[in-house]
C-alpha cells in the first residue's frame, strides 16, 4: 500500500501555492490536465425478481423493460445526461475531435452498458472501447471481497460494530423506528409488523460484513423504491401507490446506514478500495496515462473510496453519503505549467427527480468534497493531501 501512497504523493510533490478562499478551484493560472472519474452504473431494475424476502411485498412487483440487474432504458437516457453534461464541464480536457481516453467497467451487464452509453455521450461520434473482464468474471477493483480480504472475520466485524450508536443495533433499530414504521405502511402491514419484527443482526463472513434483519431489508427496499422512482415508473406502481419521492429520500438514509456500516468503517474501506485507488492513483500521475479515464462500479466502490478517504456528499434527494446512480467521485489534476499539481475532488450526481423526469443537471449536481487532513478551505495542496493520505482514514498508508 505504501506504493500507491508514493504515487498519489508524486502527483502532489510540491510546494503549495495560492488559492481563492472562496472557491476550490486554484488560482488564476491553474488549469486541469487529469480527470479521473470513478462512477456507479445507472438506474436498474432489482438484481432479483423478488427484492425482499418471501411474503413480505403485498401486491406484484413493477414490470421493467430489462432483465433483473440490467441497466435500463430509462437509464441509458438518464447517463447519456450525465456525459453530456461531463464533456460541457471538461470540455478544455478533452478538446476537439476524438481524444484517447481510458474507460474501464467491471463484468456487470449495467457497469459495461452505462460506461458505453457515457462514453458515446461524452464523445460523441467518436468509436471508444470499454475495457471489462469476462463476464462472470471477478475483477478485484470492483469486487474485493468476493473470497479474499486482508482482515479476518473477527476484525470485519469489529469494525463494522464499531459504527453502530452506543448500544449498538437494537440501539440503531429503536434510533429508525419511524422507518421501520414507514415500510411497514408502504408493505401494508397493519394486523402486524413486517419490518420492525426483524431485528438487525450484524456479522462477517470472508471479510464481507453481513447484515441481517430491519436494516438488511429497509435498506434494499428504499433502494428498490428509489429505482422504480428514477425509471419514471407511474406512482401508482411505485411502492403500491403508497410511497412519495419525499418519503423515498428520507427513507434512503437506511441505503446510507447500510454503507456506514458495512463500507465506510476505516479498516473495511482501506481493504476494499486499494485496488480501485490504485488505479486511480496511476490514472493521475502516469506519465503515459491519458487526460480523461473512467471508472464503472458500484454504489459499494463509492462507498468505500469514501469511507478510505474521508470523503462525505449529500447528493440533491438523496441521504448523506449514499451514492445514487450514475454518481460519481471526479479526481482533478490542476497545474500551473512549471511542474506544480494541485488536487480537487468533486461528487456529481443527478437528483431523483432528474432522473425521473430526464431534466438538466442543476449547479448543484456537483459539490467539492473535503479531504480529511486537508487544512485550507479551496482544496488540498500538495502538503495538505499527503496529510490526509497518511492519516487514519486512508488505505494508503500501509
Amino acid at each position: 500500500m505504501r506504493l500507491v501512497m508514493r504515487v498519489l504523493a508524486a502527483v502532489l510533490a510540491t510546494s503549495a501555492a495560492a488559492s481563492s478562499a472562496t472557491s476550490a478551484t486554484p488560482a488564476s493560472g491553474w488549469r486541469i490536465d487529469r480527470v479521473v472519474v470513478v462512477m456507479r452504473h445507472g438506474i436498474r431494475p432489482p438484481t432479483k425478481a423478488e427484492p425482499l424476502p418471501a411474503g413480505l411485498a403485498p401486491a406484484p412487483w413493477p414490470a421493467w423493460d430489462v432483465g433483473w440487474g440490467e441497466l435500463s432504458h430509462h437509464g441509458e437516457q438518464a447517463v447519456t445526461m450525465l456525459g453530456a453534461f461531463d464533456r460541457a464541464t471538461y470540455a478544455d480536457v478533452l478538446g476537439s475531435g476524438c481524444p484517447a481516453i481510458r474507460a474501464v467497467a467491471d463484468t456487470d451487464q449495467r457497469t459495461v452498458r452505462t460506461a458505453e452509453v457515457y462514453v458515446a455521450a461524452l464523445l460523441p461520434g467518436c468509436k471508444t472501447s470499454v475495457d471489462h473482464k469476462a463476464a462472470g468474471e471477478r475483477d478485484p477493483r470492483f469486487s474485493p471481497f468476493d473470497g479474499t480480504s486482508p482482515l479476518t472475520n473477527a476484525e470485519t466485524a469489529a469494525a463494522a460494530n464499531a459504527a453502530l450508536p452506543q448500544g449498538g443495533a437494537s440501539q440503531l433499530d429503536r434510533d429508525l423506528a419511524d422507518d421501520w414504521a414507514a415500510i411497514d405502511h408502504i408493505l401494508d402491514c397493519h394486523a402486524s409488523p413486517c419490518i420492525t419484527a426483524k431485528p438487525t443482526a450484524v456479522s462477517a463472513n470472508g471479510g464481507r460484513v453481513k447484515l441481517s434483519g430491519a436494516l438488511a431489508t429497509g435498506g434494499s427496499f428504499s433502494e428498490t423504491l428509489a429505482l422504480e422512482y428514477a425509471d419514471g415508473q407511474p406512482l401508482a406502481q411505485v411502492g403500491w401507490g403508497r410511497a412519495t419521492r419525499g418519503t423515498i429520500t428520507h427513507l434512503l438514509e437506511l441505503h446510507s446506514w447500510e454503507f456506514a456500516v458495512t463500507a465506510r468503517p476505516p479498516a473495511i474501506a482501506r481493504a476494499g478500495s486499494s485496488a480501485l485507488l490504485r488505479e486511480v492513483a496511476s490514472a493521475l500521475s502516469a506519465p503515459d496515462a491519458p487526460a480523461y479515464s473512467l471508472f464503472v462500479g458500484h454504489d459499494t466502490n463509492l462507498a468505500l473510496i469514501g469511507g478510505a478517504l474521508g470523503l462525505h456528499w449529500q447528493a440533491v434527494q438523496f441521504a448523506t453519503d449514499d451514492p445514487p446512480p450514475g454518481g460519481a467521485l471526479i479526481f482533478e489534476r490542476w497545474t500551473d505549467g512549471s511542474g506544480r499539481y494541485r488536487l480537487a475532488v468533486r461528487f456529481r450526481s443527478q437528483s431523483l427527480d432528474e432522473m425521473r423526469d430526464l431534466t438538466p443537471l442543476s449547479p448543484a449536481a456537483v459539490q467539492t468534497l473535503r479531504v480529511a487532513g486537508c487544512t485550507e478551505s479551496a482544496g488540498c495542496d500538495a502538503s495538505g493531501l499527503r496529510s490526509a493520505l497518511q492519516s487514519e482514514s486512508s488505505p494508503l498508508e500501509k
